[in-house]
């Protein structure tokens, strides 16, 4: 450990500034629930969306990144770049009707879209297995990711590190709620983002830049696209369709998910959730990439003979920052942890209070009774957490295992906006199926070695198959309420026909508009992402391309949204 007191005296303020926000809004949070996991429904975009953003980038993000690229190079980033199609389907299909919808969390909506008993036995269960299965898979990934900077950086154990670095953000997620989470959020992505553009910067240089990094490296390493070495049935290949063709649609959070919801149900109204959500796919894709990337880049010269890809980032912090910016860069970390692990631990009891607790436990009780049970499952919950992380030991392999167990359930998830027919035995019958058979192709001797996409093909089919017969088979959810969630949403399309017929003057979302501006995000996005890095490797003309088609299609997309029903009226 060569830290000097300098370096102490950095992480210890930030730490402390940590803890002084969440004791300022712990009055505030305290007086509803409302409070206490969406602010009041009162967040300005900008806030939101950088809340999403630094929710998104956690400790684990540059560790995850850099085995990505030491272990295959910059292509086998699509693993997570595919997800650009399904943030923006979240921007033009789904964020102004989860506004519209004005849940606290997003498996309220099960309640307001389906009926019967069955409604009910979904909420209550999705509410445990998300707030103690899912989400604890997700907070043990990013503590196992501080555990090892810290072993890196401080030379401490797995215990000591789970322990320490959870403590801090545990406390300020139970005094202040949403509250704290979203405003150290805004400071906590900054000090994040200078902390990697700093190491970037310093691990560049020392491998003699970037035209030496070019020479060094295998230029298989540089490829933005996975190569053809097999033609078009090559495995790699084949991986990457597995990624752009099957992940993006068909993960557990297909139509948003909860942390995105969340800070959209949070937003003073739809125009400011449309575009918080807007501003987090572009920062979250085309701003964060690229420091991560030139940093791994650069650890191939300067490490090439290190096994453990994922500790390579933490190693050059230590190895290459002088004190002061060292100290800065392991509050980076920090930040980076805390700001995930507080929006987890705060949608967790969110999940446990609002969708189980509160409706099948104690339907009657105080705002102030709901409060303390949210505080104290934020601290069940975190003990169950950590003892979790401490038999997980690879943060790709959790990734890709999370990705895959939620698959079969990526596709009812978004049907069930747009066709009235899908009930909640639809999404019961593709939880259980998609369950059953991540586990049975993780564990079959026959095809736990398989490719990933033919582990995701298989789940997706199977679990695909069985929900629809299993629609088909049961009651569709009663009229009423369809009418009502119809009414509240106005979602649109041919799925919803019935159902508009029974209504005297149904309102329409225009889905061809929203579809080409999915098409056009789709365009911008990948084009910035792309863009910038080819800029910033030297490839000049393939970067202004990418650039160029971004920026038109930003001007198309700006056209479409000032047109009637657009968020510019």
């Amino acid at each position: 450990m060569n830290l000097s007191p300098f370096d102490w005296s950095i992480i210890a303020a930030y730490m402390l500034l940590s803890l002084l926000i969440g004791i300022y809004f712990t009055k505030r949070a305290s007086s509803s629930l409302n409070e206490f996991f969406l602010s009041g429904r009162n967040l300005p975009w900008w806030l939101a969306g950088t809340s999403m953003v630094a929710t998104t980038f956690s400790s684990d993000t540059p560790l995850y990144v850099t085995g990505l690229v030491r272990g295959h190079g910059i292509y086998e980033n699509w693993q997570w770049w595919c997800f650009i199609l399904s943030g923006m389907m979240a921007v033009f299909f789904f964020a102004r009707l989860w506004r519209r919808l004005g849940v606290l969390t997003d498996i309220e909506l099960i309640e307001m879209r389906y009926s019967g008993r069955s409604a009910n036995i979904l909420r209550g269960f999705k509410a445990i297995y998300f707030s103690v299965a899912i989400h604890t898979i997700i907070k043990a990934q990013v503590i196992l990711a501080m555990a090892k900077i810290m072993d890196v950086s401080l030379g401490w154990g797995k215990w000591e590190s789970i322990a320490i670095s959870s403590c801090i953000t545990i406390a300020y997620s139970m005094l202040s709620g949403y509250w704290g989470v979203v405003t150290t959020d805004f400071f906590q992505f900054i000090i994040a983002m200078v902390g990697a553009i700093i190491l970037a910067f310093a691990s560049v240089n020392k491998a003699g830049g970037i035209n030496a990094i070019k020479e060094n490296v295998s230029p298989e390493m540089l490829n933005f696209f996975p190569p053809l070495d097999g033609g078009f049935m090559g495995a790699t290949f084949l991986t990457f369709l597995g990624y752009v063709g099957l992940s993006w649609w068909s993960k557990y959070s297909s139509d948003g998910g909860g942390v995105i919801v969340q800070r959209i149900s949070s937003c003073k109204d739809e125009r400011h959730g449309l575009f918080a959500t807007f501003y987090f796919n572009i920062a979250n894709y085309a701003l964060r990439t690229w420091p991560w990337i030139l940093t791994a880049l650069a650890s191939l010269v300067l490490y090439p003979a290190l096994k453990d890809h994922e500790a390579v980032y933490p190693r050059m912090m230590m190895d290459l920052l002088p004190s002061g910016l060292k100290g800065l860069m392991l509050a980076s970390f920090f930040a980076a942890f805390m700001s995930t692990l507080s929006t987890y631990l705060n949608l967790s009891s969110a999940y446990f209070v609002n969708d189980f607790y509160r409706p099948f436990l104690k339907k009657d009780a105080t705002e102030r009774h709901y409060i303390n049970i949210s505080r104290l499952m934020t601290l069940v919950l975190s003990v169950i957490t950590g003892i979790v992380t401490y038999h997980v030991t690879s943060i790709i392999g959790v990734f890709k295992f999370l990705i895959a167990f939620g698959s079969g359930t990526g596709l009812v998830y978004i049907i069930r906006w747009y066709w009235w027919r899908v009930n909640a035995w639809s999404e019961i019958s593709a939880m259980i199926t998609s369950t059953i058979v991540t586990i049975f192709v993780y564990t079959n001797s026959l095809l736990k070695d398989s490719p990933y996409y033919t582990k995701l093909f298989i789940i997706i089919t199977v679990s695909t198959i069985v929900w629809v017969i299993v629609t088909f088979i049961t009651k569709p959810t009663e009229n009423e309420k369809l009418k009502e969630f119809y009414e509240r949403t106005s979602p649109g399309g041919p799925g919803w026909r019935p159902v508009e017929r029974l209504l005297d003057d149904p309102q329409k979302n225009n889905l061809k508009g929203d579809l080409l501006n999915f098409v056009y995000g789709v365009i911008l996005v990948t084009g910035f992402t792309l863009g910038l890095g080819k800029l910033l490797l030297g490839y000049y003309p393939e970067g202004a391309l990418y650039t160029t088609a971004g920026l038109i299609s930003s001007i198309l997309i700006y056209n479409n949204l000032k047109k009637p029903k657009g968020v510019f009226e």
